[in-house]
């Protein structure tokens, strides 16, 4: 798919800028996964701060619509190019990136789901402006092996919070359904979901691709992957929504089949409950 030239216009202002030390795309349109409803997923990376008025002269000249400065979850500017292509452009440093990947692979702090994004993010991107070599030489670093210890942090981490420990989503699930609260059955089932892939994706070496198409991407690259998987996740996110008690059954299924092939066809172990 070629790029929108008033993305690349953009790119190339951005990438004059003295404060900028580089410009990666990520997400679909890196991986060549794109198709109609993607967007430009776009990292810009600072060493010194870009004050939103400088950014707002630049990008709003390429845009239609254009929300400056938002601070959800990190700086960004979201927008929609002159073409209708939607575009987020995400502002931070090298060493927020670096520090982030540090802990994960070469110390194996694993996290509550989504453990390895930003290391999928780094390693798929597309590098577009690197003024010093810096992206790239981030990309060598951590382009490596996937640490058998991650994967076994990971499991650990993620696992007891299936249907083992107090915490877990089963007995949160279940307490949900007993009060009939839909809207705490859709948040426990996404937690469940958001560490039961975290679990897939480590087991099978992949860096987590993020929460868009997982179930595809897991059908797609999972060589380790229980039976009857993309059945039973539909079937417990249909069971959800029409808060069927059967949900559970699902929830202790998708959780003993992952145990399974965790201990049969892999070298790691499943935690033992506490």
């Amino acid at each position: 798919m070629s790029e929108s030239i008033h993305f690349l216009a953009l790119v190339d202002e951005l990438s004059a800028l003295a404060q900028v030390d580089a410009v990666l795309l990520a997400g679909s349109r890196a991986s060549g996964l794109s198709d109609s409803y993607s967007d430009y997923d776009v990292y810009v990376y600072l060493n010194a701060p870009l004050a939103a008025e400088a950014r707002q002269k630049i990008v709003a000249k390429h845009c239609q619509y254009l929300e400056l400065n938002n601070q959800f979850w990190e700086t960004e500017d979201d927008g929609v190019l002159l073409d209708g292509i939607e575009i987020e452009l995400i502002y931070r440093d090298f060493s927020f990136l670096e520090n982030e990947l540090h802990y994960l692979v070469e110390r194996h702090q694993a996290k509550v789901g989504y453990s390895s994004c930003f290391w999928a993010n780094l390693l798929d991107s597309k590098i577009l402006y690197d003024a010093n070599g810096q992206a790239k030489r981030l990309q060598q670093r951590f382009d490596v092996a996937y640490p058998s210890a991650l994967q076994q942090a990971i499991v650990n981490k993620n696992a007891p919070l299936l249907m083992q420990q107090m915490p877990a989503y089963y007995f949160q699930l279940a307490k949900a359904l007993k009060r009939q609260d839909r809207v705490s059955l859709n948040h426990r089932c996404a937690e469940f979901l958001a560490s039961y892939f975290d679990i897939l994706f480590a087991i099978n070496g992949l860096p987590h691709p993020g929460e868009k198409r997982m179930l595809e991407y897991a059908e797609l690259h999972c060589n380790i992957c229980p039976n009857q998987l993309a059945e039973n996740v539909e079937r417990l996110l249909a069971e959800v929504g029409q808060a069927a008690d059967s949900l559970l059954d699902t929830v202790s299924l998708l959780t003993e089949t992952l145990q399974q092939v965790v201990t049969t066809q892999t070298s790691l172990s499943w935690p033992a409950k506490d």
